[in-house]
């Protein structure tokens, strides 16, 4: 069984990984051109329209990636944390067995 520190370090990884997917968001989809934006009357204007909710929604998601990655980060410091205290316990209970043998 995984002890809190273990634990930790997997959860850090995935919050690293999140936070650097957060990033590589913007980038997809392609440009304008993708959607028919540079296509002449209603149809441009709709393609530049849908672009344009989609960079939007890009970037909505890129902030929720990064908030969550945030989020892990906190979660991996806790169990850091956590680990500490338990391996003093342990520390603290092993010393005073050893007294009481």
């Amino acid at each position: 069984m995984s002890g809190p520190r273990e634990v930790a370090r997997a959860v850090e990884a995935i919050a690293t990984a999140v936070t650097g997917a957060s990033g590589g968001l913007g980038g997809l989809g392609g440009g304008p051109s993708g959607f028919g934006a540079d296509a002449p009357g209603r149809l441009g204007e709709l393609g530049r329209e849908l672009h344009g909710t989609w960079e939007a929604a890009l970037a909505a998601r890129s902030r929720e990636a990064a908030a969550a990655g945030a989020r892990l980060a906190d979660a991996a410091q806790a169990l850091r944390l956590i680990g500490s205290g338990y391996e003093d316990v342990e520390a603290a209970a092993r010393r005073r067995h050893a007294t009481e043998s």
